[in-house]
């Protein structure tokens, strides 16, 4: 597919993966009020592995699952299980919307990283934005305040994961289905859940939080499936920056569900991190300043999401 078509291609799917990966974090704060995070992760998991293989069988496509021991895949499926732990503890105390704002600074990260990793250069405005992003996040957070809880501290190490997630995710090879690494996320994630099992008590589950749940699988398939496929093909430091559509979807759910609504002072954040994030969009898609990073020979480039967002 020509450069420009996947690109354009990747950002629709990647506005459509963050919006469902927003009413995948509602399902989950939803359910954190009866169940804690490990036993969401565990359960959830089980029932979007029991979706997918059900699905791979459907299309006959059951014998591809061999590449769930690709080492690229597993480690994809490791950094994502890290996330969807780290952000389902988040929002047990912070609004989906203020968590999911903080997530929006993947991309400043992705491109810091692509300067120290891959030699990358870029412009001063563009450190500027990097520097906006994360005083964004400071405002939200509001470090030193009384306001302050440490778990608000969680999603930024998301943004890292995510980071790292999605260059890995870049060099999985084209062969590999797409819902074969999706099945291995959801595996490694419900093993996690259950490892989770050891430390926290786990309670039997209502209709409502089983309807929570299964709520939870469907949105974050889909989430993982758009997401996945945005990145296939394309540039991630372009494609990442249209996560900010699930902080309108994030901030509305909050709003709507939770009665939860940003403070000034975290508006005046998630201003901030989108202003940055959409900069850094606008410079790459009008006049690129950050060196491309060389693809490996032979191998496809293939990103994901969510994340995300990730929970």
């Amino acid at each position: 597919m020509h450069a420009s078509l996947a690109n354009r291609r990747g950002i629709l799917l990647m506005i459509a993966g963050s919006s469902v990966f927003a009413s995948n974090d509602a399902f989950s704060k939803l359910a954190l009020a009866h169940i804690p995070p490990s036993e969401i992760l565990a359960v959830r998991g089980v029932m979007a592995a029991l979706m997918l293989v059900a699905f791979l069988g459907w299309k006959g496509q059951l014998a591809s699952l061999r590449h769930c021991a690709d080492k690229r895949v597993l480690l994809r499926a490791a950094a994502e299980a890290c996330v969807a732990m780290l952000f389902i503890t988040a929002i047990t105390t912070m609004s989906i919307a203020d968590a999911t704002s903080i997530l929006q600074v993947v991309p400043l990260v992705t491109m810091a990283a692509a300067v120290m990793f891959f030699g990358a250069r870029i412009s001063r405005s563009l450190w500027v934005a990097v520097a906006a992003g994360f005083l964004g996040v400071t405002l939200i957070v509001k470090p030193g305040s009384s306001a302050f809880d440490f778990t608000a501290l969680l999603p930024l190490g998301c943004a890292f994961l995510i980071s790292f997630r999605d260059f890995v995710t870049g060099r999985i090879g084209a062969h590999v289905p797409t819902l074969v690494v999706t099945a291995t996320t959801a595996g490694i994630g419900m093993m996690m859940g259950f490892a989770g099992s050891t430390v926290e008590q786990w309670a039997a589950l209502d209709l409502w939080t089983f309807g929570y749940l299964v709520g939870g699988s469907v949105t974050l398939i889909a989430g993982h499936m758009l997401t996945i496929a945005a990145f296939r093909g394309t540039d991630p430091s372009t494609i990442s920056p249209f996560r900010y559509a699930g902080v309108v979807c994030s901030v509305a759910l909050s709003a709507t569900l939770f009665h939860q609504m940003p403070d000034l002072v975290s508006i005046g954040g998630i201003a901030l991190i989108l202003a940055a994030a959409l900069y850094t969009m606008h410079q790459h898609m009008s006049a690129p300043k950050i060196a491309s990073v060389p693809a490996k020979p032979a191998v496809a480039v293939v990103s994901a999401e969510e994340p995300r967002k990730a929970a």
